[in-house]
């Protein structure tokens, strides 16, 4: 080993100049080859190129400087700056500085870019002004008398028709938009319509006024799923409105199933029920801009992508979806079933968990399945049975199954049975009703009514 350090040291000193006399030293030499002039030479300056990786640093180091040489010359120099080239602002000489300039350019022209696009959809939005609130179709003449909402695509207003004052829902959107997702809500909407299903609203127009926007006037609802359970006792609702939630919600989703399309972002935000008096205990399925259909013509299903971005809400979506896997109709029962758990024993596993936390929501979700002491345990007080059930039956479907809906709906009528809960029991949302006067769900409903065109 000793013999080894002398070696080195020996060789490194022999990188060292030349001296003159006993014991003293001659100057060390600089390299032959000039230095860079907008490397500079001092030593601290290597180093700081060395902490940022930088390629100078290593190319100067190896080729021209040599080992101990470079060392001991830098060490006789006195410390110097950076050199500055013309317009350079103290910039790092390895273009950092520029690329930064250059990303700030990009991001204040895209939000100058998301700014005018903001300002010209509010620009071709409806107008209350007399003369300009007016919309003329074909079929009669709405006028707009107030703003419901707002959201990243578009507005919904309040109309009402002219030919005999009721009132509606106008949902509109911007012509300028890149991509509009109001034309592929006005189809799903036209063939549920056909479908005649009590738990979709009916629409009763569409159009566009010039180039400032495109429309869709629906009948008006009432509060989502979400914000009714925030206004109830411990924001929570009791059984007997979870499985009537649940019952209404599937016979939704099996309906949506049966003219080919997909849902893909079930959640109790986009269930809402009827506004008037007479529809108060329906529940509609709402917000189809995620839909896809998954019947082609002349095919049964859609041949499945190898991978897909995630679609959904990252709370109840499947784990197809957490997969970037091609959604199914096993999928949306999946989510459906996440939703009522939720509803059930109100703190589901990964519901303290972001939105972008989504291996960890998925990891929840998988614990669910593999460790039946833990799902025992979520749903001790009741339902363990039914939904244990319901769950590894989904998970035995794949991508082509169309789901036994029928099947899912006897297991809520079992937790109700075992409950002791009645049929006739109305919903936590009407305490003053008498009895329950909302839809009943049907079984062995035909799956395709119609191929779409």
């Amino acid at each position: 080993m000793k013999i080894f350090l002398f070696c080195i040291l020996f060789l490194s000193l022999g990188c060292l100049p030349e001296v003159e006399g006993v014991g003293v030293k001659q100057e060390a030499l600089a390299p032959s080859t000039a230095l860079d002039p907008n490397f500079g030479h001092s030593n601290s300056e290597l180093w700081r190129a060395r902490g940022r990786r930088n390629k100078r640093y290593y190319y100067y180091r190896r080729r021209y400087y040599g080992g101990r040489r470079y060392y001991y010359y830098c060490k006789q120099q006195p410390v110097q700056s950076m050199p500055k080239t013309p317009n350079s602002g103290g910039k790092d000489k390895n273009g950092d500085g520029e690329e930064k300039e250059k990303d700030k350019d990009k991001e204040k022209k895209a939000e100058a870019a998301r700014a005018a696009t903001k300002k010209q959809q509010e620009a071709d939005m409806p107008r209350f002004d007399k003369g300009e609130n007016e919309i003329f179709t074909s079929k009669d003449c709405y006028e707009v008398v107030t703003e419901l909402g707002q959201g990243s695509f578009g507005a919904v207003y309040g109309v009402i028709r002219q030919s005999d004052k009721q009132s509606f829902a106008l949902k509109c959107e911007s012509c300028h938009l890149k991509k509009s997702m109001l034309p592929h809500e006005a189809n799903v909407l036209l063939a549920l319509n056909l479908l005649k299903s009590p738990h979709f609203v009916e629409m009763i127009d569409y159009g566009t006024v010039g180039d400032r926007f495109l429309f869709v006037i629906m009948k008006c609802v009432g509060k989502n799923l979400w914000d009714i359970r925030m206004t109830l006792p411990d924001r929570r609702y009791t059984l007997k409105t979870v499985l009537r939630i649940a019952e209404q919600t599937l016979a939704g989703l099996r309906d949506l199933h049966r003219v080919g399309y997909l849902h893909r972002d079930i959640k109790p935000p986009n269930f809402a029920i009827g506004r008037d008096a007479s529809d108060m205990h329906t529940i509609y399925l709402l917000d189809f801009g995620l839909c896809r259909r998954i019947v082609e013509k002349g095919k049964d299903l859609r041949t499945p992508r190898r991978e897909c971005a995630f679609r959904g809400t990252t709370r109840y979506a499947s784990l197809a979806a957490h997969d970037n896997k091609d959604q199914s109709r096993k999928d949306d029962i999946e989510s459906w079933w996440y939703m009522i758990a939720e509803m059930i024993i109100i703190e589901i596993p990964w519901k303290q968990k972001k939105g972008t936390d989504r291996d960890g929501v998925r990891a929840d979700k998988q614990r669910l399945r593999e460790s039946d002491d833990y799902f025992k345990f979520l749903f001790r007080k009741c339902c363990y049975e039914q939904m244990a059930a319901i769950l590894k039956y989904l998970d035995s479907l794949t991508y082509t199954s169309i789901p036994d809906y029928d099947y899912v709906y006897h297991n809520i009528t079992a937790i109700a049975v075992v409950n002791k809960i009645q049929p006739s029991d109305p919903p936590d949302w009407d305490p003053d009703a008498k009895r329950y006067k909302g839809p009943v769900y049907r079984e062995k409903q035909p799956y395709i009514v119609k191929e779409l065109e």
